[in-house]
């Protein structure tokens, strides 16, 4: 839909595209086997990963000039972005999902039979920060056999659009089940349209955004919320040795710098924890040399003003903190913005301005990290870790009370699984509902009233 269109125009475009796959979903995706299904997801990422393909050369052509991020990042990262959803990724995450089964089938406990009911339609609004985001859920609703109404950022109305394409490119029947469309946001009159149809709803954004948006799904329904979330890194003294500080570093500069730190995985903080052979702030110097060349080969993207200001503004309240004398360093691309390295003893996690921002903190030891980041609680999602396999276990107990969701080593927070659970939510079970049907009572048994 183009976004000029009049309100009236879009409504009515609204609800044609809405009676198109819903039609679609009855002729083609409702019945369809559950491998034919595997095998089109399978079709389409597995045109994004050919460079030659018309698709991902249109993408990489006007990619860049759409978001603003660099040719090289789009050019290495949408690949990377889309591969976990290649066939044994999905199947991984259906059998993780259902039990070992590919679908969600009926189940029994208890003299109890319960039938799943998954969505025919649902409408996923999303944001524009990463290209995954419409991909990943088109993807999971596919799997439950459900339609999709899908409303682009204008951020970045164009990935989502090729996406279906390729989609149906690899299995015509299934693609038509699905509408891409962007309409203007904040009105909320097509957001009330489009949710009044929906058997489920599918929410990226902000807080503010998502909270705007959720009152106007019917009741009942199910409504799975992608809001304003923050990561952060916990490196482990025993990580910290000559020997492996380069690689460490790098693989830390790579989770920073992917896609710009703009994904709800983009550590925001790097704990470091003193008492290794090299120190919190050797680490930090190391880190800043890495960023310098992942810089050099994949640029970050072009930034707005403001965007441009709240770096130099960060960067001058750590020179004046070093003027103070305080136990700080800052560590920064010389010329320009494109990367920063914000180094102090002691501090508590807090968003940064993104854009390759970071700080590195140093911590007298790991077990003093809950406190630092115990008030962002229900805003964390994944924390990297590097520290000794003994050491895994409490850390991990200690950073799920306190609110993550994820964990993982470092070098591996941009690439979370098909399978992983989103924000501590399961990506598919949480969008089907369930009839419940209980057996009869036994002779003897106590009787209604």
């Amino acid at each position: 839909m183009d976004r000029d269109l009049t309100l009236g125009a879009g409504k009515v475009a609204l609800e044609r595209e809405t009676g198109r796959v819903l039609k679609a979903r009855e002729a083609h995706l409702a019945n369809a086997p559950m491998p034919r299904i595997v095998d089109a997801i399978d079709g389409a990422v597995a045109r994004w990963l050919d460079p030659g393909h018309a698709l991902r050369r249109q993408a990489e052509d006007e990619l860049p000039g759409v978001t603003g991020y660099s040719p090289e990042m789009v050019r290495e990262g949408l690949p990377l972005l889309l591969r976990p959803f290649r066939r044994e990724g999905l199947l991984e995450l259906l059998r993780s999902e259902f039990g070992g089964a590919l679908e969600p089938s009926a189940e029994s406990e208890g003299g109890r039979s319960r039938i799943p009911r998954a969505p025919r339609l649902i409408t996923h609004i999303l944001s524009g920060n990463i290209p995954a985001v419409g991909p990943e859920t088109m993807i999971r609703a596919l799997l439950l056999r459900s339609t999709s109404l899908v409303k682009t950022s204008s951020a970045d109305p164009l990935f989502p659009r090729l996406f279906a394409q390729s989609l149906a490119e690899a299995d015509p029947a299934i693609g038509e089940s699905i509408a891409v469309m962007t309409w203007k946001g904040g009105g909320q009159e097509m957001e009330r349209q489009a949710f009044a149809a929906s058997d489920a709803v599918v929410l990226y954004g902000s807080d503010e955004a998502i909270a705007a948006l959720r009152i106007l799904a019917p009741p009942g329904i199910p409504c799975v919320e992608h809001g304003s979330r923050i990561s952060f890194a916990a490196i482990g003294r025993e990580a910290l040795t000559p020997r492996g500080l380069r690689d460490l570093a790098r693989q830390t500069a790579w989770d920073i710098s992917f896609f710009d730190q703009q994904g709800c995985v983009s550590p925001h903080a790097i704990f470091v924890e003193a008492g290794g052979e090299c120190s919190p702030l050797e680490f930090a110097q190391a880190l800043a040399i890495e960023m310098a060349a992942l810089e050099a080969r994949l640029p970050r993207g072009r930034l707005s003003p403001g965007a441009a200001g709240a770096i130099q503004q960060v960067r001058s309240a750590w020179e004046m903190r070093q003027a103070a004398g305080q136990s700080v360093a800052l560590l920064a691309s010389e010329g320009s913005t494109a990367w920063t390295v914000l180094y102090e003893e002691g501090g508590v996690l807090a968003p940064t301005c993104l854009n390759r921002v970071v700080r590195v903190i140093g911590l007298a030891a790991l077990e003093e990290l809950p406190p630092t980041i115990g008030t962002l609680g229900r805003w964390l999602q994944t924390a990297g870790v590097a520290v000794a396999p003994q050491r895994l276990g409490e850390l991990a107990m200690a950073l799920s009370a306190a609110g993550v969701t994820r964990i993982c080593p470092i070098g591996q927070m941009q690439h979370p699984p098909a399978s992983w659970l989103h924000d501590g939510r399961h990506p598919l079970r949480d969008l089907v509902l369930w009839t419940e049907t209980e057996a009869p009572t036994p002779p003897g048994g106590q009787a209604p009233r």
